[in-house]
């Protein structure tokens, strides 16, 4: 009577701990997303030739849009497009000598990256205890670049075609021609947190190392009035006129000469964006999490 009875409780026993490993086994493997798409929006900073001291100011914007393909729990392929407004101005620097350079740039930046990122937690929304990890990213990408400004009667002239820095001059000059199109290497840190099994909210950080120097059209040395006589240079006089005056805005009154310093050729431009966002799961797998 007392073997039945233990016979009893073991085969209890058993079916129990069977029930709880099928529940276990259902949630890891009910709630794996095998992708997710997502938006951001956000603020944009610019880091180059017109920001010296390298502030998080002037503050811009940014919005993207992405889609990211799950391989397990940990890592992750994502592809991004995003629109960046960068922007600076020599006149709202404290030091005498880049506010009275004058310079100042708009650029409206499209952007397109692929990315690698690893979780540090193992994310499985919908599963207990595994909705929120902070992650990293490393990636490789292109950007549509073509910087503008004013001139002082408030027209908007795009700079790359004017050559500020000497490119369409016959003249000896430092200016290097420049396409609208570069490489881009983004570097990104962020946290995610899953509301619900389809829902993820995230904030991100990401900044992007360039291949380019001319996200402001400024990188070497002043080319000098020589380079834009019309006898010199390679387009209308028009052009060259416009060229002449916005190559140096020369606000105190002290006008560059060639070969001085307009930039530094030695670093690239870069940007920052921090951004918020909500992204959706889709397409979930039927296998075992990655512990």
């Amino acid at each position: 009577m007392q073997i039945n009875t233990a016979k009893t409780g073991l085969t209890d026993l058993f079916f129990d701990l069977w029930g709880v490993g099928l529940h276990a086994q259902s949630a890891s493997y009910q709630y794996q997303p095998q992708a997710e798409v997502g938006i951001g929006l956000g603020t944009a900073h610019y880091f180059g030739d017109l920001n010296p001291e390298g502030g998080l100011s002037p503050v811009h914007y940014s919005a993207g849009l992405f889609y990211q393909r799950y391989m397990g729990n940990y890592i992750a392929m994502r592809l991004s497009a995003n629109y960046i407004h960068l922007a600076a101005s020599d006149k709202d620097n404290q030091s005498d000598a880049y506010h009275g350079r004058g310079l100042d740039f708009t650029n409206n930046v499209m952007e397109l990256t692929l990315t690698g990122s690893f979780n540090f937690f193992r994310y499985a929304p919908g599963v207990a205890g595994h909705s929120f990890t902070p992650y990293v990213g490393l990636g490789i990408g292109g950007i549509y670049t073509d910087p503008y400004t004013k001139t002082d009667q408030g027209e908007k002239v795009k700079l790359r075609k004017l050559g500020t820095e000497g490119q369409n001059s016959t003249t000896p000059h430092d200016g290097k021609k420049y396409g609208p199109l570069a490489m881009v290497f983004p570097l990104s840190v962020g946290v995610r947190q899953a509301l619900s099994p389809k829902l993820n909210i995230f904030a991100e950080a990401t900044y992007r190392f360039t291949k380019t120097d001319y996200l402001d059209d400024v990188s070497t040395t002043y080319a000098g009035k020589e380079a834009f006589d019309p006898a010199n240079y390679k387009s209308s006089p028009g052009q060259a006129a416009e060229a002449l005056e916005l190559q140096d805005r020369n606000l105190d009154g002290k006008p560059r000469m060639q070969g001085w310093q307009r930039g530094n050729s030695l670093a690239s431009d870069r940007y920052l964006t921090l951004q918020i966002g909500l992204s959706f799961n889709f397409g979930s797998c039927n296998c075992p999490m990655v512990y």
